[in-house]
């Protein structure tokens, strides 16, 4: 199924600022636009550096719009850009500090639209993670697909949590 220029669905992708979490959205991001969707993929400044260094500055020309927000974490002390952020204070500060830029760049996307080459947003993807998200889309009367990008392991854990609890195998005792 393909969609014509003017009724093309317009994807605004933003996944939590780690690869484990990268990877997955973008891999979905590829499928919606071999589908007909306009796909923006939204990085934190920090990850699209990594990316530009990693894949040359052609990187970002393959499939779809990159943009990029500022994450609010202040640059790591050893200036290695490599090096990750502190996740306690990446997840504050996602919490605290993204939605406006986010809605800035919404907004951005929406008024430089053109039904030819882009079409306005028509709905957002997000890590599930990235609660800031929601807000958004409530604001801006978007739906909304939240993502978890969890392992089988992780979703096993999570389905039978209780379980082990209750039967005492978690916490696990005696490993320091």
């Amino acid at each position: 199924m393909s969609f014509s220029a003017e009724r093309k669905p317009h994807a605004v992708f933003s996944p939590f600022p780690i690869q484990g979490h990268i990877n997955p959205l973008f891999k979905l991001a590829k499928l919606l636009h071999l589908r007909g969707f306009h796909i923006t993929f939204v990085h934190t400044e920090h990850n699209h550096k990594l990316l530009l260094k990693s894949r040359g500055l052609n990187a970002l020309e393959d499939f779809f719009c990159f943009e990029s927000i500022l994450d609010g974490v202040p640059p790591n002390n050893d200036d290695n850009l490599d090096a990750t952020h502190h996740v306690v204070s990446l997840c504050e500060s996602i919490r605290e500090k993204l939605l406006p830029p986010f809605l800035d760049l919404l907004s951005r996307l929406n008024h430089s639209a053109t039904a030819w080459l882009v079409p306005p947003v028509t709905c957002l993807v997000s890590d599930c993670a990235m609660t800031f998200t929601i807000e958004a889309a409530e604001e801006l009367s978007l739906p909304i697909l939240l993502f978890h990008p969890a392992s089988a392991s992780t979703l096993l854990y999570g389905l039978h949590f209780r379980t082990l609890l209750d039967k005492g195998l978690i916490p696990l005792k005696g490993i320091h």
